[in-house]
């Protein structure tokens, strides 16, 4: 059972937890269309009368109406569906100590992973859900040669392990092809599963390939450059930001020619993080040129709108 079919599920607002019937089941605690809780219980209406997680809830409440969804179950099914349902959603309230850590919800920490790696990686689009997976958010992480593809997967891994190792949240990030040429990693957030993949092509953050369009700037049709002069421009490139990097790139004729996916994408907020997404027609043109990704990700759409949901509390 995926997120749309909670619409066929019994339910009822947590201020109404006093009617919920007294059976077996598996429990939803859902908001904005957002998993934040799954549990199990023998008897569904004693669970809620004054369960743990309950002060929490009732602080989103304020903010967002919160209901509660059950699947009514046999009670030796229990601990696998919720261990199941658990691992699918990954709730944000789910495995955290009440009340001795403070809670980092999932989307804080895919927010945090975005901001490392905003530089590197860029947004392919968003596959919608259906009876087999979650709504799939694809990003990847682009570098150009053999070098290249090396570091930046050493680089993506040690972010996203860093991540994956903070105590105080269920989100994890899974290595699911451990590779030094190019990994693949995945999570879930709230209802959604994010995969990041390699993609090896030319990326702005690769220096080298940005003086070419330094010379082109300073020098035009030169050949040579003195020493001094090369230093200096490398200098500049390495005090650049990602924007002005960017920018030069688009203003440049070989900057065009040299990074033509990142000066045709356009920037979109991703969990809160401005991060270059490709365009439609990129992403058309990238699904005829590759049918892996055709074959993978058949309903893929460009990204115009956050993919994530996000809940304050």
């Amino acid at each position: 059972m995926v997120l749309q079919e909670f619409s066929t599920l019994p339910n009822l607002k947590l201020s109404e937890r006093q009617r919920l019937p007294e059976c077996s089941a598996i429990y939803f605690a859902i908001a904005r269309e957002q998993v934040l809780y799954v549990g199990l219980a023998t008897n569904l209406r004693n669970r809620w009368q004054n369960h743990h997680r309950l002060p929490q809830l009732e602080a989103v409440n304020k903010r967002c109406e919160v209901k509660l969804f059950w699947l009514g179950c046999v009670q030796n099914q229990l601990n696998d569906l919720e261990h199941q349902y658990i691992e699918y959603y990954c709730p944000t309230l789910n495995q955290t100590k009440v009340p001795d850590r403070p809670i980092i919800p999932s989307f804080q920490m895919l927010t945090l992973s975005l901001k490392k790696l905003n530089k590197r990686v860029i947004g392919f689009g968003v596959c919608p859900a259906d009876n087999q997976r979650l709504k799939t958010l694809i990003l990847g992480y682009l570098a150009a040669d053999y070098r290249e593809i090396r570091l930046a997967t050493t680089t993506v891994r040690k972010n996203l392990q860093a991540i994956t190792r903070k105590p105080n949240s269920l989100f994890r990030w899974r290595e699911v092809v451990r590779s030094r040429d190019g990994a693949h990693w995945s999570t879930r957030c709230n209802g959604i599963e994010i995969r990041l993949i390699p993609w090896f092509e030319e990326r702005l953050m690769h220096n080298p390939s940005m003086y070419s369009v330094m010379e082109e700037k300073r020098f035009g049709a030169w050949t040579s450059i003195p020493m001094p002069e090369y230093e200096a421009m490398r200098q500049d490139v390495r005090a650049m930001s990602f924007t002005e990097r960017l920018e030069l790139a688009r203003s440049s004729e070989i900057g065009q020619k040299l990074f033509p996916l990142e000066c045709g994408a356009q920037f979109h907020t991703v969990s809160g993080v401005e991060i270059l997404c490709v365009t439609d027609n990129q992403l058309q043109t990238l699904l005829s040129k590759h049918s892996h990704l055709q074959d993978q990700y058949p309903k893929i759409c460009a990204i115009d709108s956050d993919p994530v949901p996000m809940l304050g509390f």
